[in-house]
């Protein structure tokens, strides 16, 4: 996670849904340290792209170790490390969220899909119990 300083409040929710779900958190540093202000552990703390301290989000993406990328970028520091990370993502084919809005989706669907197993319905299955009503 690396979340721009205007979408840490709600990015916290994100996370720590996220932690619930299981998820180990790896966090740029100031993320991180937002994060653990509020109770969230960050399992590692991961260096700016090009920093020689420490792994940064390139290597730890490129690694294998990393389900999910959530990047806010914001400025142009941020926007050059989101832009090498969205495209390490896309390279090693790890789906990639830039919004906070997405991110709390994808964690209300995760949280849902473990919650329920599939379930498999024809399109007139749902129309028999009304679940899709059609107004004309």
């Amino acid at each position: 996670m690396s979340l721009a300083d205007r979408d840490k409040p709600t990015g916290l929710v994100a996370a720590r849904r996220f932690a619930e779900l299981g998820f180990s958190i790896a966090a740029t540093a100031g993320t991180a340290a937002a994060l653990a202000a509020h109770g969230i552990a960050v399992d590692t703390v991961v260096a700016k792209v090009g920093e020689e301290i420490g792994v940064d989000a390139l290597d730890l993406i490129a690694s294998g170790k990393v389900d999910l990328v959530v990047n806010t970028p914001r400025g142009r520091g941020p926007r050059a490390d989101g832009d090498h990370i969205r495209r390490t993502a896309t390279r090693h084919k790890v789906p990639c969220i830039t919004t906070v809005a997405a991110a709390l989706a994808a964690s209300a669907g995760i949280a849902e899909r473990a919650a329920h197993a599939p379930r498999v319905r024809s399109l007139q299955e749902y129309h028999d119990d009304h679940q899709l009503r059609l107004e004309v």
